[in-house]
């Protein structure tokens, strides 16, 4: 008998406007336990913006958000705009979810290992020496040993990142946002985040990753969702989308003229 992995993700319908411009049109998108979902498309497609969608930093004027069984507590007033309709709600979809972005996020004010130790002390309330001591494995984890102490503006952009990844996993979440998150590395520091990125891939983490390393999509995808226009023009494993059946737009994406 075939084991059905638990849902982690379920998105029905998201769409987002910033003024007139509509920038994400109704997508739909599950993820399974385990499931590494790249996103590609081209720049201004909607693909970080739907990402920011799914732990609320932005909020979708319509559609539904579900992370392991938290719902996303959204409403909307007289006039249509969205709002959060329970911020403890927000905070227990929040504690679900980490998210990686493009340009690091570290706060400049704290040393490396209370970077990693905040969130678990502040949000779920792990004891101070616990979380430090978590914080200290996960500088391990990620090839960090020895930066406990430092600042984030001692750091490279490649070494600032795998903070920022030890950072989203101290929380353990289900669900781990991944934005561009090699975009602003220098090309040697690309490959020691990607290798990182596989290992917990092969770990069996959950993870959406917004990214342009059409190589790494390739390779370590579970499924492969392309984004135009707002929309997901077309989706499937890596072994269609990078084949010869794929849609001839995604082609046209790969291959520009």
């Amino acid at each position: 008998m075939t084991e059905t992995r638990p849902t982690v993700l379920r998105a029905r319908g998201i769409t987002k406007r910033f003024g007139d411009r509509e920038v994400l049109r109704g997508i739909d998108l599950d993820a399974a336990r385990g499931d590494v979902v790249s996103i590609l498309g081209g720049s201004g497609s909607g693909k970080s913006t739907f990402l920011r969608c799914l732990n609320l930093l932005e909020l979708p004027d319509a559609g539904t958000i579900e992370i392991a069984g938290s719902p996303a507590p959204l409403a909307h007033d007289a006039r249509g705009r969205a709002r959060i309709a329970n911020p403890r709600a927000l905070n227990a979809l929040r504690a679900k979810t980490a998210m990686v972005f493009q340009n690091f996020n570290l706060w400049s004010h704290m040393t490396v290992i209370d970077n990693i130790a905040a969130a678990p002390v502040h949000v779920h309330g792990m004891a101070r020496a616990e979380a430090v001591a978590r914080a200290h494995d996960l500088l391990d984890k990620v090839g960090m040993t020895g930066f406990a102490g430092h600042w984030p503006r001692q750091l490279s952009g490649g070494q600032q990142q795998r903070v920022a990844i030890a950072r989203a996993l101290a929380t353990d979440p289900d669900l781990m946002l991944f934005d561009e998150p090699t975009s602003a590395l220098d090309p040697e520091r690309v490959r020691e985040v990607l290798d990182l990125m596989r290992a917990l891939a092969g770990e069996g983490r959950t993870m959406l990753i917004v990214t342009h390393e059409m190589a790494f999509a390739r390779d370590v995808s579970s499924h492969v969702v392309h984004v135009r226009d707002g929309v997901i023009e077309s989706m499937g494993p890596p072994a269609l989308m990078f084949g010869p059946d794929a849609s001839p737009v995604f082609r046209g994406f790969l291959s520009p003229p």
